[in-house]
């Protein structure tokens, strides 16, 4: 039986592996740099597009309106809070990335750091982005086999779809490496934005508009105006800031603002990209939680509040716009796919597997990360074979567990007494300190999402990730004051804090 949804899905994927295809091979050469960082070609319109379709992810379509259902303006504020700062937040932090990137030819994440810090600290980075990113992956993965259960009418059961778009993406990234990727992005990404706010207008509508919804929500249950939540979902200050911290440093240290940095062709589309993805950000995250919690009018009792994007969707446009609305967080979470698992691969071919084979060549790193992009995506497919945490927790706890990265990224660009030392050890104990949390949580009546996200009574009422945070920045700034600078260290000085860069 023909399925508009599933026909409209088919040919997104297929139009978007040509658009990869034909990017990649536009290009002038064929070399690494051309593979990994687009050869520094992307103008500003691609690079704002494409680093927003990488980061507004199946989280941000279906986590952020699942999340909007459960916890009403409580997400809303806690969201913005993180999200108005964000565009400031990336320049200060990667204005460097941008201008050494392209002044030293720099292709991955572990580059900054191991001319700054030396090869222990290039080796440990794309292992710790690698281990954060895997719940953010499996949350992409987990969203798409939900949609595609949903868009197929159950014809396609939840796991079957696992596979759907993963194949494409992996062909996407084969075909057309960080080009193909971020033209494919750009495409997508506009796409979805535009569905955003024909979905948002049309749930308004349903009920006359804005304000007539809103006090439609406020009579039937006001419980959603409340901060302070019931039911145990306390927005206490120290889980405002804690959810707060992890989304915003932690999206500041993934893998798309690095690899978007060095593709940039030029100062101004750097800048431009930053500022105008925060308040895209803003704008479209607004829209996506009040989505969700405007859909406690459609249904009040849903089971899974990861399905009600695509429910107000359903209830609100016609069947091809509805199929159009869910496609579109459908491309959402195949572009967040996207960039984190290239992201990786550039990171493990350019700093692990260039460090044990200093004379690989050009095609044996293509070839490497080719391989790696399959593989990631197997491993990720398999943990999200049995969903057990709602896509916006994943996605949440990925970012906490990179943000202890935080403290040797600023330490690198802005502060010359920081070690090599105290960069390896704040990254170690902070990453060491998030998965122990997660183990205990997973291995107690607790659970993981409660102990990396909820006030603990044994953490002095502070989450998982606050104290990570915390003990992270401490010993960084302990150990660096305790140790000297090697010669590493020294010679970098000079070329980190070189007063061009000012």
């Amino acid at each position: 039986m023909f399925n508009l949804k599933m026909a409209i899905i088919t040919g997104i994927c297929l139009g978007s592996a040509l658009i990869s295809y034909a990017a990649f091979r536009h290009g002038k050469s064929k070399s690494a740099d051309d593979y990994f960082v687009a050869g520094s070609s992307l103008g500003y319109f691609v690079l704002i597009f494409s680093l927003l379709a990488s980061f507004l992810s199946a989280f941000a379509m279906l986590g952020i309106s699942g999340l909007g259902y459960r916890m009403g303006f409580g997400a809303l504020f806690v969201l913005t809070v993180n999200l108005v700062p964000l565009g400031f937040l990336w320049y200060f932090l990667h204005r460097k990335t941008f201008l050494l990137g392209r002044a030293q030819k720099w292709m991955s994440m572990g580059a900054p750091f191991g001319q700054r810090y030396g090869k222990t600290m290039r080796t440990i980075i794309p292992i710790v982005v690698l281990v954060a990113s895997i719940p953010y992956l499996v949350a992409q993965i987990q969203g798409i086999g939900i949609m595609i259960e949903g868009m197929s009418d159950g014809e396609i059961p939840y796991q079957a779809g696992l596979f759907f778009a993963p194949a494409f993406i992996a062909l996407y990234l084969i075909l057309g490496g960080m080009k193909g990727a971020a033209w494919v992005n750009t495409v997508q990404g506009v796409f979805f934005t535009v569905m955003v706010f024909i979905l948002f207008f049309a749930v308004m509508n349903e009920h006359g508009g804005f304000g007539a919804t809103m006090d439609r929500i406020a009579a039937n249950h006001p419980e959603m105006f409340q901060i302070k939540a019931t039911g145990g979902k306390l927005w206490s200050y120290p889980m405002i800031f804690g959810f707060s911290a992890a989304m915003c440093l932690g999206s500041v240290c993934f893998p798309q603002p690095y690899m978007h940095a060095y593709s940039s062709n030029s100062a101004k589309g750097f800048k431009v990209m930053i500022f105008v993805f925060g308040a895209i950000c803003v704008v479209v995250i607004s829209m996506t939680t009040m989505i969700g919690i405007a859909g406690k009018l459609f249904d009040p009792n849903l089971a899974n509040a990861d399905k009600i994007y695509g429910l107000t969707a359903e209830a609100t446009l016609p069947d091809w716009g509805a199929a159009l609305a869910v496609a579109g967080a459908f491309t959402a979470a195949t572009t967040t796919v996207i960039g984190v698992v290239f992201g990786n691969a550039a990171n493990i071919a350019n700093d692990l597997y260039k460090q044990i084979k200093p004379q690989a060549t050009a095609k044996q790193l293509v070839g490497l990360g080719r391989i790696c992009i399959g593989g990631i995506m197997a491993v990720c497919i398999a943990i999200a074979w049995i969903p057990n945490i709602p896509i916006a927790e994943l996605a949440v706890i990925a970012f906490g567990i990179m943000t202890v990265t935080i403290f040797p990224l600023w330490g690198a660009y802005y502060w010359k007494r920081a070690t090599r030392f105290g960069a390896i050890a704040a990254t170690m104990v902070g990453v060491g300190m998030n998965l122990t949390f997660i183990i205990r949580g997973a291995m107690s009546e607790t659970g993981v999402k409660k102990m990396l996200l909820a006030p603990q009574e044994s953490l002095l009422n502070l989450n998982g990730f606050l104290v990570s945070f915390i003990v992270a920045g401490v010993v960084f700034f302990g150990v660096s004051l305790a140790t000297s600078l090697g010669e590493t260290e020294k010679k970098s000085l000079k070329l980190f804090f070189h007063s061009s860069l000012d």
